[in-house]
């Protein structure tokens, strides 16, 4: 029987005319003639619609004749949206992996949605430099090695006060030239593992998963929308609390 009504959700939710009047329907309640006339259809094949999405309590209609999602249809798609963003990047996710995210995590891809894919690592790295060089709050980043290139930005926006927080895979070693400034290394915290790689900012947040293989590249959802930005803030946060202060004398890094 669970199989049955879950067949039974997803095969209405299945149609393009569906989805389109639930995603208007999540933005107000209409009447069936002015919900026609947004979707370009007519009334009679709206009213169909309308009535298998009312049959499998998906919307209701109130007295005055105005459809709205019921709170089935509400949670139908909060949970569609991490599918739906998945679906949009189904070329990427055929070659990378999310299995390291914490519990929870994985349920809430939705909450990316408002992000861009950009696999051209030239622009990522240039990206990654502005998002720092705009940042006035504060700047959180995990990452799989050092920060050679940006370090110089870092050092000088801790010196006007801007929160910096790092997380470095536990066994990373720096390139013999290059030698970890003490002031960003007692803001550091290692991860036996480092798996899931998160910039942010106050303004903006870029986000990058490991291929199947375990290997890393640059491709990055990057983005400044809130939603998107909340779920990196909180994936940081829960790494942070886990990580363990650097070898180098953390001694009174940042705390929420």
């Amino acid at each position: 029987m669970s199989m049955e009504n879950l067949c039974d959700l997803l095969f209405e939710l299945s149609s393009a005319e569906r989805m389109n009047m639930l995603n208007c329907l999540r933005e107000e309640r209409l009447k069936l003639s002015h919900l026609a006339k947004r979707l370009d259809m007519t009334v009679t094949e709206t009213s169909r619609h309308l009535q298998r999405l009312s049959d499998s309590d998906i919307v209701a209609r109130d007295a005055n004749g105005t459809y709205s999602l019921t709170p089935l249809g509400v949670l139908a798609l909060q949970l569609l949206g991490g599918l739906s963003f998945v679906s949009d990047h189904r070329h990427y996710f055929n070659g990378h992996s999310v299995s390291s995210l914490p519990p929870g995590f994985t349920h809430r891809l939705g909450e990316l949605a408002g992000s861009r894919l950009d696999e051209d690592t030239v622009k990522v790295f240039e990206h990654a430099r502005n998002m720092l060089l705009g940042a006035e709050e504060y700047i959180w980043v995990q990452s799989y090695q050092h920060l050679l290139w940006n370090n110089p930005i870092i050092l000088e926006k801790m010196r006007g006060g801007v929160d910096f927080r790092f997380i470095l895979p536990r066994d990373v070693e720096a390139p013999p030239d290059y030698k970890p400034d003490p002031a960003t290394m007692s803001r550091t915290r290692t991860l036996d593992r480092v798996e899931v790689r998160v910039a942010l900012t106050e303004k903006e947040a870029s986000l990058s998963f490991p291929r199947t293989d375990g290997s890393v590249d640059y491709a990055a959802f990057i983005s400044g929308d809130p939603g998107f930005r909340a779920w990196c803030r909180d994936l940081f946060r829960h790494y942070w609390e886990r990580a363990n202060p650097s070898a180098s004398a953390y001694i009174d890094g940042p705390r929420d």
